[in-house]
């Protein structure tokens, strides 16, 4: 592991570091944030090498940003002391992430905050007492809602000791025209799009989506649903498509870079997921003024509004189906929710707001770690 080149800072570079064998939301998170952040910062990012998370390296990289392998966490705190790192940022998508990395950063003496990008999820008694143990000594505990600090509180930390800054991205931008990004996926114009971007896992309940999409194309059967993400899930979900009464209507795309130009192109998005932190994508069809129908959880509503008409209950494809009937069937509704959610992206979750509370909150911890060598050296 090599020193970064960045530009001098008299405290070093401050390090944003995810463990994490597919970073997802947490990786574009971080390349957002360390954008946002190098206009006045020194900044490095640090991922795994290996699988998924070597793609975020090399976007790291792309986009000017300093990268780096982690490697071993014995050779990641050597590396943090040679490059004499001001600060080290962990970013945990699961419970158990992080802890090695963040107590590299402690061992080489730098003050180590960490941001949980999801509600607190761990039921097992073990990794329970590992998390609160590892986390009690941190710097500052982030969270990425409202709704994640309060999943926090309920599992016993004090809300004192959360800091809540909420998600933020960069307002997209399409590139191809819409007809164009529907003749390539083979849809006509007079059909509707319905559209979901997320890893395809267990969380995401693709499942539910897809039993709902029988009802729905029953209604209105000029509707085609796309599909965009990788995942575990793909076998079973492909499966699922090919033994229901769907026929051609459900796209499974794969892993795409064209994300903007599908939302340019889609009438409706959609997000049944189990559980969220603060859905990154949600906040791209938001920042596209494209109205959505979710699943009442977590940062989802925190996103949309509590008073927001297409929510419903996570798991009920019932449900699901007759708000994306509803929605599909309503274009003057559809327009104004859009209007709407637009609105509510510029108000709370750009990227700027996001980086400005983050470089705030660095410039604290350091001013205390200040405070306390002053008063270590009286």
């Amino acid at each position: 592991m090599s020193r970064a080149i960045g530009r001098p800072g008299a405290d070093g570079p401050i390090v944003l570091a995810s463990d994490s064998s597919v970073p997802s939301g947490v990786g574009e998170h971080m390349l957002v944030l360390g954008q946002r952040l190098s206009a006045e910062l020194e900044v490095v990012l640090a991922f795994a090498d290996t699988g998924a998370a070597a793609h975020y390296l090399e976007r790291a990289r792309l986009a000017a940003l300093d990268a780096v392998p982690i490697g071993d966490p014995g050779r990641f705190q050597s590396w943090l002391t040679e490059v004499g790192a001001a600060l080290l940022h962990v970013h945990a998508g699961i419970g158990w992430e992080g802890h090695q990395l963040a107590a590299a950063g402690q061992a080489a003496g730098i003050p180590v905050v960490r941001t949980e990008h999801l509600p607190y999820l761990i039921t097992e008694s073990g990794q329970q007492r590992e998390h609160r143990l590892r986390t009690a000594s941190l710097a500052r505990l982030i969270v990425v809602s409202e709704a994640n600090a309060a999943s926090f509180g309920a599992a016993g930390f004090a809300r004192s000791s959360l800091v809540t800054i909420r998600n933020g991205i960069e307002a997209p931008v399409a590139r191809t025209a819409p007809s164009i990004t529907r003749a390539a996926l083979g849809i006509g114009e007079s059909e509707r799009v319905v559209l979901t971007v997320a890893r395809l896992t267990a969380q995401k309940a693709h499942a539910v989506l897809i039993e709902a999409a029988g009802a729905v194309l029953r209604a209105a059967p000029q509707t085609k649903f796309l599909l965009a993400g990788e995942g575990p899930e793909r076998t079973t979900l492909a499966a699922l498509i090919a033994a229901g009464d769907v026929g051609d209507a459900i796209l499974l795309l794969g892993e795409r870079r064209d994300i903007a130009d599908l939302l340019a192109s889609a009438d409706l998005f959609v997000l049944p997921s189990l559980f969220e932190g603060l859905p990154l994508a949600l906040l791209e069809a938001m920042a596209f003024g494209v109205a959505a129908v979710a699943s009442r959880v977590g940062g989802t509503v925190e996103a949309l509004g509590s008073d927001y008409p297409w929510l419903v209950e996570a798991g009920n494809a019932d449900a699901l189906a007759a708000a994306l009937i509803a929605a599909l069937s309503d274009d003057t509704r559809r327009q104004v929710l859009g209007r709407r959610n637009c609105a509510r992206f510029e108000r709370h979750f750009r990227a700027e707001r996001m980086a400005s509370e983050t470089a705030a909150l660095y410039r604290m911890v350091l001013a205390e770690r200040q405070g306390s060598r002053a008063a270590g050296s009286a």
